[in-house]
């Protein structure tokens, strides 16, 4: 009986996305006839502004006004968004350029306008923003503040559409007061999307490094390490400060890892002895610690990476002996040091270190 109610409730299940499918794709072929009713009338407005530019002129001042009022309205907004976008595929000549540029005053209106709207509509305007906002570089803007109140709103993408709007205004101190509202809030916003948004910020690297990292313990561990991502990624002057992270094992386990890939990437030769001891450590537990520092040991050539390397290709951990053979085979060893693993009498070792011998050899011949 619980098997038949089961196979009832499952395909009560398949029946109602099937509907919710069919109905969704109805609502879409009747909006969209509208939709482009609203760029025809739109479009309509744009071109003559198109060709006063062309021409050498200027916008009109009432157009702009026009542009304030209708695009405070979201289907207007999307419509806009798409003739815009229809161009941006094209290659943008100077007048469609500038016309770009001449609407930027009415951005911080209409800022101020989805500031009171449904968080759907403040996401999309966002989303646009993100899309045509002119890079400013200005620690000093009010959009910047309607932006970080847009932060604020617990919903993923009106989060994620303003940091991309902030990180085109290049303004560090903005950037460290949205982490900071966005990692105190309620939406789990993933590491990776905070690092690759980070790499788009538009303004001065090198002071958001700084800045970020002198403020690096206001944050949670999950945006730390979205920061020491992003740092990775982007500086190798900040070595001694990573160490210290490396070495302090009241740091959490993925910021450690973090500084470990940290000097896999820039060689800093302090770091070899730490390295060398995490790489050595026997507890299955600590695999990761190992993992990260034999694959990291590729940047520090010597002989006792070499022997640390060899007695990682013996671990019971398959991604161990992976990184391990690949670093050897990073450092070009001598095939004549590696003897005592090929004759050896450990299989694992053995197939590793020929696997990776004989993908080296592929890659080379172009296999």
């Amino acid at each position: 009986m619980n098997v038949e109610v089961m196979l009832y409730v499952y395909g009560f299940v398949c029946v109602s996305m099937i509907v919710f499918n069919v109905v969704y794709n109805l609502l879409l072929k009747r909006s969209e006839p509208r939709l482009e009713r609203r760029c025809r009338r739109l479009r309509e407005k744009i071109e003559p502004q198109l060709a006063r530019l062309r021409d050498g002129g200027a916008v009109e001042p009432g157009h702009l006004i026009l542009l304030q009022r209708k695009l405070s309205h979201v289907k207007n907004l999307i419509a806009f968004d798409r003739i815009l976008g229809a161009r941006n595929g094209e290659i943008r000549e100077p007048w469609e350029a500038e016309y770009v540029r001449c609407f930027q005053p009415v951005l911080l209106s209409l800022a101020m306008a989805y500031e009171k709207q449904s968080t759907v509509n403040a996401a999309y305007f966002s989303y646009f923003l993100s899309r045509y906002m002119e890079e400013k570089h200005m620690p000093i803007h009010s959009l910047q503040d309607i932006l970080l109140e847009y932060v604020r709103r617990d919903n993923l993408y009106c989060q994620v559409n303003a940091l991309q709007a902030l990180y085109r205004f290049g303004s560090a101190e903005h950037i460290l007061s949205a982490l900071l509202i966005q990692d105190g809030g309620g939406v789990f916003l993933h590491e990776k999307i905070l690092t690759e948004g980070l790499l788009t910020f538009t303004g001065d690297h090198s002071e958001l490094v700084r800045l970020l990292w002198d403020n690096l313990d206001r944050f949670s561990e999950h945006t730390q390490l979205a920061v020491s991502n992003y740092i990775r990624f982007q500086t190798g002057e900040l070595c001694g400060e990573m160490l210290g992270v490396l070495q302090d094992e009241k740091r959490g386990k993925e910021l450690r890892l973090s500084a470990i890939r940290y000097f896999g990437r820039y060689f800093y030769e302090p770091a070899r002895e730490p390295l060398l001891a995490l790489a050595s450590l026997r507890d299955p537990e600590q695999w990761e610690y190992v993992t990260v520092s034999v694959s990291a040991l590729s940047r520090y050539p010597g002989e006792r990476t070499v022997a640390v390397l060899k007695q990682a290709l013996h671990s019971a951990n398959w991604y161990v002996r992976f990184d391990a053979a690949a670093s050897l085979e990073a450092l070009r060893v001598d095939i004549a040091e590696l003897t005592d693993i090929l004759a050896g009498n450990d299989r694992y070792a053995r197939e590793m270190l020929q696997y990776r011998m004989e993908s080296g050899r592929m890659r080379k011949a172009g296999g």
